[in-house]
């Protein structure tokens, strides 16, 4: 009888513990939200690639994630593009060869530039002549180029997802 109640007195414990957010979030997911018809907003995550001297954020780029109408639209597309090429037989690639393999490897790199540029939608901390900078993507396709850890970074981002969940 004693080991009945040891499982239940545990958990009254925990739940004298939890702050409001942390009890709705081990409720678990609100079904109710994914038939909602309002849109969710999209969270926004922070990737800095650049920090002062103490550490501290001084430039970054704002990502949506891949919920988002941005990221959905920009593969929809490069794949429209994919399976175009693919059913084209003059365009097939051989990839056992160097050119092949080659060719393989900058469609792909070119598909990534294109998502990175595509879930950007702010860059906090970069400024011209002192005035703050809006993502463009010509703008974002240069920085990407002469930046090529930064695009890294935020494709790296974009995958976990846990940058993008809240309580």
């Amino acid at each position: 009888m004693a080991a009945f109640f040891i499982p239940i007195l545990t958990l009254f414990t925990k739940a004298r513990h939890m702050n409001n957010a942390q009890m709705i979030a081990s409720a678990g997911f609100d079904i109710s939200l994914l038939n909602s018809d309002s849109k969710a907003v999209d969270q926004v995550h922070l990737v800095s690639v650049l920090f002062d001297e103490d550490g501290a954020h001084k430039a970054g780029f704002e990502i949506v994630s891949k919920n988002s109408d941005q990221y959905r639209a920009v593969i929809r597309e490069t794949s429209v593009v994919a399976i175009k090429r693919s059913v084209q037989k003059s365009k097939q690639i051989d990839a056992k060869t160097d050119e092949g393999a080659a060719e393989l490897y900058d469609l792909a790199e070119h598909r990534n530039m294109k998502i990175a540029i595509a879930v950007v939608v702010g860059m906090p901390g970069f400024v011209d002549k002192g005035v703050q900078v809006q993502p463009a993507p010509a703008l974002l396709k240069s920085i990407f180029e002469k930046m090529p850890s930064w695009q890294e970074k935020v494709l790296a981002a974009l995958e976990a997802d846990g940058n993008f969940l809240t309580v």
